[in-house]
């Protein structure tokens, strides 16, 4: 697949190391926040997470993108030693409608990430996406539970408070 300027649709797993603690969340919103819409006008997604300080981020979108923005990234003070584990050339996009988000993992989630991103780890791509997208569709099915159970509970108008209201 390409983009609409001829550019090859990529996606890749890089692994970096922190230089401040971010396994918070209010430490990875900080960079969300700045990453989105940049992400948005170059047409990139993916996921981030960090685990023990260390950043694991699958970015998708044209490859000429994906080089500015790991040129980028090479440049960013907020962490060193990035490796870019795996790119490659796909046809679709693994997550086409996030920007840039960053999931609540579980433990065996964050043990599976833990092991990949070892130096020594042979871990490619689709490994690393596995896990992501799992907590992603967990989030997302607890996220549809919530907004059906807050649909569920508002308060309906009764026969009173509608006579009330068109009076």
């Amino acid at each position: 697949m390409q983009d609409v300027k001829g550019s090859p649709l990529e996606q890749l797993v890089y692994v970096s190391r922190s230089v401040r603690a971010v396994n918070s969340a209010i430490g990875m919103s900080d960079i969300l926040a700045e990453a989105r819409p940049n992400n948005a006008r170059d047409g990139i997604t993916g996921c981030l997470t960090a685990i023990d300080g260390r950043f694991v981020q699958v970015i998708e979108g044209a490859s000429d993108k994906l080089d500015d923005l790991i040129n980028r990234l090479l440049r960013d003070e907020r962490h060193t030693e990035l490796r870019v584990l795996e790119r490659r050339t796909v046809v679709e996009r693994d997550f086409p409608q996030w920007d840039m988000l960053s999931p609540v993992l579980v433990t065996a989630e964050i043990d599976d990430l833990r092991r990949l991103m070892r130096d020594d780890s042979p871990g490619g791509l689709d490994d690393f996406i596995g896990p992501l997208q799992a907590a992603l569709a967990r989030q997302s099915e607890v996220l549809h539970e919530v907004q059906t159970l807050s649909a569920m509970s508002l308060p309906r108008a009764s026969n009173d408070d509608e006579a009330e209201q068109t009076a």
